[in-house]
């Protein structure tokens, strides 16, 4: 097997086309170089340098060597610098959650007071499977769901499969999202049969098993109409251009539409048939001891639950 110290000092003397000024460059002995040549070649079989009237001169073979070789150092050299610097970085942290404009308006929150000069913090906005798996592979500290609550404990036995806990924290209802020139704009009250003739944008969850724990509502009949996206934005941009329509907790609770002043606003009117509430909360590992910036988002999270939920624990 080749060592990376050899590999490196196969770059340095082509570099200097001399084992004399290579070794005088590393600080080392011709001989440790000669040795070190020996061995890479032993072990390839094949011959990297050739001597001609000015020093040494890589082969053909030797010419395909380097390039591979210094790939791996280059990536070897960047993970050692990564981790060095991470080790110097007094916060990181990372936080998974299924689309939900809540959960993304507490992160921009904790990113406007850290305070820091320095901090890697990372926030992911994917499906449901995701939220899980990456909690539970330690990618994020916290994972933040709307969970149906026809399906809350089937959720909490699928979550002690891979040792994790739910933290609810609030109820949300329901509502429909349109364009504010909709057909249907002007009612205060929307029926699944007023829906049925329109478009349903809704989250493709990537995973059919995990289909009921959606951030979103679910129908016990399935529409005619129907286009799955995966992320918010496109979702938002549907609603916004088209007759499409969108059920759910929240779709954008944000300032979005001033920075878009041209374009489509959206509209928020309560839908009349769901009994369907969404349990609103935060998962996490059970040996996990959550960390400063987790509780201070956790806080974040609650505050901006409480401002949109039916029903507070």
């Amino acid at each position: 097997m080749i060592s990376l110290q050899n590999m490196k000092y196969m770059i340095e003397i082509s570099r200097h086309q001399s084992i004399s000024a290579a070794a005088k460059a590393l600080y080392i002995s011709q001989s440790t170089l000669s040795t070190a040549i020996k061995e890479v070649e032993q072990s390839l079989g094949i011959l990297l340098f050739k001597r001609n009237s000015r020093g040494i001169e890589l082969t053909y073979e030797g010419q395909d060597y380097l390039n591979h070789a210094r790939d791996i150092v280059e990536q070897a050299d960047y993970l050692e610098r990564r981790y060095q610097h991470q080790k110097s970085i007094p916060m990181r942290f990372s936080v998974s959650t299924q689309r939900l404009p809540f959960s993304t308006m507490s992160f921009i929150k904790i990113v406007d007071e850290i305070g820091l000069d320095r901090y890697d913090i990372a926030i992911r906005e994917c499906p449901t499977h995701e939220v899980i798996h990456d909690v539970a592979t330690r990618r994020s500290e916290i994972g933040v769901m709307c969970i149906n609550d026809h399906y809350l404990n089937t959720m909490q036995k699928l979550l002690d499969t891979s040792n994790l806990s739910f933290h609810i924290l609030g109820k949300i209802k329901s509502y429909v999202f349109i364009r504010k020139l909709h057909p249907l704009a002007k009612k205060e009250l929307l029926t699944l049969d007023d829906l049925k003739p329109y478009p349903f944008v809704t989250y493709d969850q990537g995973d059919d098993n995990l289909l009921h724990f959606s951030e979103e509502i679910l129908f016990n009949e399935i529409l005619d109409k129907n286009i799955h996206v995966i992320d918010r934005c496109t979702k938002i941009a549907l609603v916004r251009g088209t007759d499409c329509f969108s059920i759910g907790p929240d779709l954008t609770n944000s300032d979005g539409d001033k920075m878009h002043s041209k374009l489509n606003e959206i509209q928020t009117i309560e839908f009349c048939e769901s009994d369907q509430i969404l349990h609103a909360g935060y998962i996490m590992r059970r040996e996990h001891t959550l960390s400063d910036i987790g509780i201070r988002y956790i806080t974040t999270l609650k505050a901006k639950i409480n401002g949109l939920e039916c029903n507070s624990y």
